[in-house]
């Protein structure tokens, strides 16, 4: 019995060993190039490190090994960057990151994530320094419960991943001179009446918003990931041939020009109706009229819009030339569909309910903002079932409709073809989430 006893022991000693001799080998044979790669870029140029710490894990997790560089004060210069907002790139690995830019006097102008980053926009040309630090973190782990040393301290695996794998840092200190100036697309150089050419202003700094003058219509710029977009509306009734556009952006004046194709858009036979009373010319024009000089708020809508009526019978068509008994009149701005009672009246796309009420000219109505100054206006429905101020969603029931829908989709004051908002074409869904 004591024999074997010396025997147990003798093996448990050999395993301690000979477990004891991987450790110390594998921790040996483990060096930097464990670390994952500080693969991060800025305006297209690789960082360079200025700071770390990593653990990486040994033998199953059962110890770290950790490398740790204290950060230094050098910083590296990146030189004269033309781009507005510099590109940020992450390493695949990060799981958290944290950046800070100041402008060449010292002064904090960003701090947050890269996620973040994607919609500032510098506020001038100049010089500028950024700090930024990228984490690997175990699944589920806290940057505030990183342990992480700088003194090479070996420390126990945090168990928050099986199997292990390396946890820590990098850190970054670069400076740069933003040099950029704008930059002008249109969706189209040449539309048809009734369509719509999108614009975008790219490669500008400052968060003071470009203005567009043309006499196609108003034109706002809202803000868009990489800079400002607009869109300008060709009516029905614009004039063919070529338009100037006129950009002013940070006192920089850039012209474009867009010409203007005529369409037939064919007549239809509508019968005469009686005159509308002065007062209910004037309740419409107080209650309408404004929504056309509204500031723009951001792009709500997301792909195609559909036809607010599922079911229909079109009695007269966008742009076609009225004939009331055998007289030829004026185009229509609209479009009149014969609908089924009842049947939901569907907002076309998200946005907020800007007016919801009954007037003495179209009966019951709805107009609804989806952004950048588009517009949609329903006319002589049933019943209504939204407020002013409401949130909808594209395909949402905003009311009951009744034998006939009269509907209207303006930018700014310019009515333009409903049909190419169903069918997702034209300047509207150009680069639609850039």
């Amino acid at each position: 019995m004591k024999r074997f006893l010396l025997w147990i022991i003798g093996v448990i000693l050999g395993v301690v060993v000979l477990l004891g001799a991987v450790m110390a080998v594998s921790y040996s044979f483990t060096g930097e190039g464990s670390r994952p790669e500080a693969a991060a870029q800025f305006g297209g140029q690789e960082l360079e490190v200025n700071g770390s710490c990593w653990q990486v894990p040994l033998v199953g997790g059962v110890l770290d090994k950790v490398f740790a560089e204290p950060e230094t004060l050098s910083v590296q210069k990146l030189g004269v960057l033309y781009d507005a907002h510099p590109a940020l790139t992450t390493p695949d690995w990060a799981t958290y990151t944290t950046l800070t830019i100041q402008s060449a006097d010292g002064a904090p102008l960003f701090t947050g994530s890269a996620s973040e980053y994607d919609s500032f926009l510098f506020p001038a040309n100049g010089e500028y320094k950024a700090q930024m630090t990228v984490w690997r973190l175990p699944a589920g782990g806290l940057v505030t419960r990183f342990e992480g040393g700088s003194n090479g301290a070996v420390r126990k695996n945090s168990g928050l991943e099986h199997p292990a794998k390396p946890s820590g840092w990098y850190s970054f200190s670069f400076r740069f001179t933003l040099q950029a100036s704008a930059n002008v697309e249109l969706s189209a150089e040449r539309v048809e009446q009734g369509g719509i050419v999108g614009v975008a202003i790219t490669g500008m700094v400052g968060e003071t918003a470009p203005t567009v003058e043309t006499d196609l219509g108003s034109v706002q710029c809202t803000r868009s990931p990489s800079g400002w977009r607009a869109y300008i509306p060709a009516a029905y009734n614009a004039s063919a041939g070529a338009h100037d556009v006129t950009l002013t952006v940070n006192g920089e004046v850039l012209t474009k020009t867009l010409t203007v194709l005529p369409k037939d858009f064919g007549t239809a036979e509508v019968e005469a109706e009686p005159a509308p009373t002065e007062a209910a010319n004037t309740e419409f024009r107080n209650s309408i009229w404004p929504l056309y000089e509204q500031p723009a708020q951001e792009k709500l809508w997301s792909g195609g819009f559909v036809c607010p009526a599922e079911d229909y019978l079109v009695l007269l068509d966008f742009g076609q030339i009225k004939i009331t008994n055998g007289q030829q009149g004026s185009k229509s701005n609209s479009t009149k569909l014969y609908t089924i009672p009842g049947d939901p009246a569907r907002a076309p796309a998200n946005g907020t309910v800007a007016f919801a009420g009954n007037l003495a000219l179209t009966g019951s109505t709805v107009v609804i903002d989806h952004g950048c100054g588009m517009r949609s206006y329903l006319y002589g429905l049933q019943t209504l079932s939204v407020t002013r101020g409401q949130t909808v969603e594209k395909g949402q029931a905003v009311g009951a409709l009744g034998e006939e829908l009269t509907m209207d989709f303006k930018l700014g004051s310019k009515s333009v073809n409903p049909w190419l908002l169903f069918q997702t074409s034209g300047g509207l869904f150009w680069r639609e989430n850039g």
